[in-house]
């Protein structure tokens, strides 16, 4: 349960980083994250040319689960006194769903990951993926500060 908290705080943040930067933040962030996963993993050529890809759409798609997630509740809180119970209890299941979507697609990627990747690697990709929200997170604390 933490760790969903963490990852919907670091979204959040992230969010609103990115919203009040430029596109080129954006890219020198993106940028920073190709490094430290390369780094982190110590990805040879062939693997970074594989793995890549791979990772990148896993996280399309389990950006496109938060931000539906993210909607889903801002809808709620902007209209919650005006849906009955039935519609409140659509959108919990909907919203606990996405959780589930969101592992299976862990697990789906996972799988994915080993066949580009020793599995040793592929544990530091989970390792480095913290690390990297870590990173972030004191990044958006940073600029906060200023």
């Amino acid at each position: 349960m933490k760790n969903i908290f963490v990852v919907g705080l670091l979204f959040i943040f992230t969010s609103v980083l990115f919203g009040q930067q430029s596109e080129n933040k954006v890219e020198q962030i993106n940028a920073q994250k190709i490094a430290f996963f390369t780094e982190k993993l110590s990805l040879t050529a062939k693997e970074a040319q594989q793995f890549w890809p791979v990772y990148n759409d896993y996280w399309l798609r389990k950006n496109k689960l938060i931000e539906d997630r993210k909607n889903l509740m801002n809808y709620c809180s902007d209209n919650i006194s005006n849906l009955s119970e039935k519609e409140i209890e659509e959108i919990a299941d909907k919203y606990t769903r996405f959780y589930t979507e969101e592992a299976n697609l862990l697990v789906k990627y996972n799988d994915k990951f080993k066949s580009v990747l020793p599995v040793k690697k592929v544990m530091k990709l989970y390792i480095a993926d913290n690390q990297f929200k870590v990173y972030l997170l004191q990044q958006i604390r940073n600029a906060n500060k200023k």
